[in-house]
């Protein structure tokens, strides 16, 4: 049973959300939290909960500067829970990738299918990110067009994450875009090599997918030389994968 703790700043949207999430035999919602805009009190402080969330749905139309705020309060008083944020305005693209580099796993706009916020529900109950390619695109755009092999002139000590020259290569190369098979042909390795190495990587820097992989190396290794990789356009296919 995924147990839901939803946030919003309208009250008819809070209802409607929590009629429908209830609705599915593995999802409970425990609690919903109505705030004001313009409220200065924090309203998180007497939820009175019986139990711990699984997710937080945390809906709102709020501007950045303060959606900040609000969403760095959410996540001091439940640091370990997974927030999926749902955006009622037009944002610009950099919404998205703030919002989820600020700590969210999910982000969705109130125009998206209800069928599709049941998956993100389900997906980031697994301990996945729900985000769109747009934001895929953004993360290959961080890391940059001119990457070289990481790792190609770092000592052991300097790598982050305790990885291997090896792995390094191959972080890079799945946060680039390429499928498994590319890439064991860009390093002369097996594709059962490739698996084993990306295993490994999964583990050390705790990543359970490989969208999750490629936000680990925009934040760990944005600051490598390098020679051109494909284009960030063409990863999307497989960010996914």
């Amino acid at each position: 049973m995924i147990n839901l703790l939803i946030i919003c700043n309208c009250n008819i949207l809070l209802e409607l959300l929590s009629q429908h999430l209830s609705s599915f035999d593995d999802i409970s919602v425990i609690k919903t939290i109505f705030f004001d805009e313009n409220e200065q009190t924090d309203s998180l402080k007497k939820t009175g909960l019986a139990q711990k969330p699984d997710i937080i749905l945390f809906v709102s139309g709020t501007q950045w500067p303060y959606l900040k705020k609000k969403l760095l309060r959410v996540k001091k008083h439940f640091p370990d829970t997974p927030i999926i944020f749902i955006s009622s305005r037009a944002e610009p693209e950099s919404m998205e990738f703030n919002i989820i580099k600020l700590g969210a796993r999910g982000f969705l706009s109130t125009t998206a299918p209800l069928g599709i916020l049941i998956k993100a529900v389900r997906r980031c109950y697994a301990g996945e990110i729900w985000a769109s390619r747009k934001f895929a695109g953004k993360v290959m755009d961080n890391l940059g067009e001119e990457k070289l092999f990481a790792g190609a002139h770092k000592s052991r000590e300097e790598i982050p994450g305790r990885l291997t020259r090896q792995e390094l290569k191959v972080i890079m190369l799945i946060a680039s875009g390429f499928r498994n098979a590319e890439i064991g042909k860009k390093l002369f390795i097996t594709e059962s090599t490739v698996k084993t190495h990306i295993n490994r990587i999964f583990r050390k820097i705790k990543a359970k997918n490989r969208l999750q992989a490629a936000l680990w190396a925009a934040k760990h290794l944005s600051g490598q030389k390098a020679r051109p990789l494909r284009s960030p356009l063409s990863a999307l296919r497989s960010a996914y994968n």
